[in-house]
């Protein structure tokens, strides 16, 4: 019996430092740094997208033509990264489907929408 605890707590030690190792390898494929480009009915927007991973979550942030946006909701559902950003008085949702170091998505708000192209920074 003693044997059979002690390969117990073995294991259970084993698994438990296991652990950050298996969490590290499941981080979001979102988080990194994104060169984008939004198609407006004005022409293209360039930006760039940061994802992080923080507590365990997804965090955000978001720079269209030199200036900060607000951004919240961003979330990873399969291969679908989804934010809303807040730009020009108005939100606007964004969904993007993550494709290695590539992501293609939409945006809508404010009465109109577009496509959205990403390149992950190496």
């Amino acid at each position: 019996m003693k044997h059979a605890t002690r390969l117990t707590l073995v294991l259970a030690a084993l698994v438990l430092a296991a652990l950050p190792l298996a969490l590290a390898a499941d981080a979001p494929k979102a988080v990194g740094t994104w060169d984008a480009v939004a198609s407006t009915p004005n022409g293209d927007l360039p930006s760039v997208i940061v994802i992080k991973q923080v507590d365990g979550a997804l965090k955000a942030e978001i720079e269209i033509d030199g200036v900060s946006r607000v951004i919240t909701d961003e979330k990873l559902e399969g291969d679908v990264f989804k934010m809303k950003v807040q730009y020009e008085g108005g939100v606007y949702d964004v969904e993007a489907k993550i494709t290695g170091d590539t992501f293609e998505g939409t945006w809508q708000g404010g009465g109109a929408a577009g496509t959205l192209k990403a390149k992950r920074r190496p």
